[in-house]
């Protein structure tokens, strides 16, 4: 599996758990912080008091994800081919997606909302540090401006230009999955898909041959 294709997957885990969450967890992204801004605005703006909490935790959830991965890895150089860091970080992840997994629908929802969104915080950054420069696996707005100005500018580059409509692809049809499985089979099943597809993709960067 190489650089664009764990980008891709994980564009695509983002998306599942994003509209499974949205779903089944009252309306909030685990990966999607704007998305989660707009709709704290409207929560603020109608006075609804529990969609401020639920949309504040994936917010600060996700903050708090990316903020701790960030102080374990300030002394650690980025890696453009993805390293042993990496790996520890996605495997990070898949504990916080496998204790979702245990929790979906039967903890509290506050605590589900914190671990889907602390997942997402640490994918978030960890793919940023090693992936390809203003493209994201958790959100699409940037990787869409990335690739509308490179095709406006007519600038050549088939991984450049590939790579961002690859991963808005592979959000959308993430969310398709998970928007599905909240509909005919349940929530469990959208997570289960998540955390397999970050699992594999984890192992994948820990079996990356030495340079």
């Amino acid at each position: 599996m190489d650089l664009d294709q764990r980008l891709v997957a994980l564009a695509a885990a983002a998306g599942c758990l994003d509209a499974a969450s949205f779903l089944g967890l009252q309306g909030i992204f685990p990966a999607n912080q704007t998305g989660n801004t707009a709709l704290l605005g409207i929560a603020i703006g109608r006075g609804d008091w529990p969609a401020m909490g639920r949309t504040g935790m994936a917010l600060l959830g996700f903050c708090l994800g990316a903020l701790l991965l960030g102080l374990a890895l300030r002394h650690v150089a980025r890696d453009a081919a993805w390293g042993p860091e990496t790996a520890a970080a996605l495997g990070v992840e898949v504990l916080l997606l496998a204790g979702l997994l245990a929790l979906w629908h039967t903890g509290p929802v506050y605590v589900s909302i914190a671990l889907a969104s602390l997942a997402m915080g640490v994918q978030s950054l960890a793919a940023q540090r090693a992936g390809v420069p203003g493209v994201s696996t958790t959100f699409v707005t940037g990787t869409l401006t990335r690739l509308s100005s490179r095709l406006g500018s007519g600038e050549a580059s088939a991984r450049a230009d590939g790579t961002p409509a690859l991963v808005w692809v592979a959000y959308l049809a993430g969310a398709v999955g998970g928007g599905a499985a909240i509909e005919l089979t349940g929530g469990r099943v959208a997570v289960a898909a998540v955390l397999f597809v970050v699992a594999a993709v984890a192992l994948s960067v820990a079996r990356r041959p030495a340079a």
